[in-house]
């Protein structure tokens, strides 16, 4: 059975956080809790959670500082009031990044993933997701291959900023993070290309190149340099390159 240990120095946000956890999985093994850093390590090491909820500032030690001393193969969730730690919090080897109040679609989104890496896929059914959700009395807000990203919350040093999708000049995958590339803003965020492809408006956004999608509102002019294919962005003056097998989609450009 999957095990998890949550870590605040707020007993009212300990207590709300497990009551969702134990609704949207049922399966889920709470372990007892701890109410500051120093316990939090204590516990992990000996009790070895196959994921641990971690408050990132809490007494004795920081949550970012209780991540990186952990040695046993626990999955850490940040869950935090402060939008400025998700940096750090990813270079700890996070799998998620959670700001309170933690909304409902969000954690969802995080146990899907904690679920890929820890549980069979047979093991907790999207009905049985739908009907757990029912019973906190909101409508199921399941992420689906269909649905579109509006916002981003992208990683700029020691800061968050919210960043439109209509705002996105460009993105370009950089090994374990994706750049974004908007109006006032040039950050990180963790999902990768393929990701975001599933969830973007074909009709808006092109992958130009494997490392490459582009916003087509912002294309200015598409440039040919004997067989090299380089988009012209608005406000922009570096150019990107086109892949040969992409080359067909700026045809009627």
């Amino acid at each position: 059975m999957t095990t998890a240990l949550i870590a605040d120095d707020e007993p009212f946000m300990r207590d709300a956080l497990r009551e969702r956890l134990q609704v949207l999985w049922p399966d889920l093994q709470m372990l007892p809790d701890a109410c500051d850093g120093p316990s939090a390590l204590v516990q992990i090491e000996i009790q070895r959670p196959d994921i641990a909820f971690l408050d990132i500032r809490m007494p004795g030690l920081t949550g970012l500082q209780v991540a990186r001393a952990v040695t046993v193969p626990t999955r850490i969730v940040f869950v935090t009031a402060y939008e400025a730690h998700a940096v750090d919090a990813f270079e700890a080897n996070a799998v998620d990044y959670v700001l309170k109040p933690v909304e409902l679609a969000r954690l969802t989104k995080v146990l899907a993933k904690l679920r890929q890496g820890i549980v069979q896929p047979s093991a907790v059914s999207l009905n049985q997701l739908t009907e757990a959700l029912t019973r906190l009395g909101v409508q199921a807000p399941v992420a689906s291959r269909s649905e579109k990203l509006e916002w981003f919350q992208v990683s700029v040093g020691h800061q968050v900023h919210m960043v439109h999708v209509d705002d996105v000049r460009y993105f370009e995958s950089d090994t374990k993070y994706t750049r974004v590339v908007a109006d006032g803003t040039d950050g990180l965020i963790r999902t990768s290309l393929k990701e975001l492809l599933e969830q973007l408006d074909p009709q808006q956004f092109l992958q130009t190149h494997r490392s490459t999608v582009v916003n087509r509102r912002f294309v200015r002019a598409v440039h040919r340099r004997g067989e090299v294919l380089e988009l012209e962005m608005r406000d922009m003056t570096e150019r990107l390159k086109v892949s040969t097998t992409n080359h067909h989609l700026f045809k009627a450009m």
